[in-house]
């Protein structure tokens, strides 16, 4: 499994999944939720979109950069973002995180830059001409 892992595409998945979600995370962490339990502001929603669009960019840029393992290397590198943006809001919150939330945020991080994997092989393919015809 390590020899699918390519550690500088997903480096740098994982870098764009960080520049794009980053600044959404602080939106929602600033206008979420508050003391009961209603959202302050719709730019939560728009933040949240923002935090899909950096997950399908980090896995279409390490499945890019990655021709023999692009669906592991598309899923490692949202999922490597997203554990270090989770690690600074644990610091941040002095540990107050649900461990059962933030594995399902991890294998929703993962699977969603599958999704960015997919998209970023499928136009490598439809460009390269590398596919068989179908009959």
């Amino acid at each position: 499994m390590n020899d699918a892992l390519n550690a500088p595409a997903v480096l740098r998945g994982a870098l764009v999944t960080l520049v794009i979600a980053t600044p959404a995370v602080l939106i929602i962490r600033a206008l979420g939720e508050t003391a009961d339990g209603t959202d302050q502001s719709n730019w939560v929603s728009l933040a949240f979109v923002f935090v899909l669009i950096a997950y399908i960019s980090g896995g279409w840029v390490a499945a890019r950069r990655s021709i023999e393992t692009p669906f592991v290397n598309g899923a490692a590198a949202p999922a490597a973002g997203f554990v270090v943006l989770q690690t600074i809001a644990w610091i941040a919150s002095g540990g107050g995180i649900s461990v059962i939330a933030a594995l399902f945020n991890l294998l929703l991080a993962a699977t969603i830059g599958v999704v960015g994997a997919g998209l970023g092989g499928m136009r490598g393919t439809l460009v390269g001409g590398g596919g068989e015809p179908t009959g």
